[in-house]
């Protein structure tokens, strides 16, 4: 599994992710209050603009890189 996920438990509906977002993954939602709606999830490139501007994190957004770049992820003894 691979993508952005977004906790609707956590998540207040502020939509800074949605105007942080460079490659306009993600959209508001009509309800207010309500997560944004992931249209593209092909279209994201895991530069963590969303998750660097979200009010309620560690907990509201994750991005689950592709396997092919968790290797270039890991921790550095």
């Amino acid at each position: 599994m691979s993508g952005l996920v977004i906790n609707s438990q956590v998540c207040i509906g502020c939509n800074r992710c949605v105007d942080g977002c460079p490659m306009d993954v993600l959209f508001p939602s009509e309800k207010p209050g309500a997560p944004p709606i992931i249209r593209y999830p092909d279209e994201c490139w895991y530069c963590g603009s969303c998750y660097m501007v979200c009010p309620t994190q560690p907990a509201a957004i994750t991005l689950v890189h592709p396997l092919n770049m968790r290797l270039a992820l890991r921790k550095v003894k």
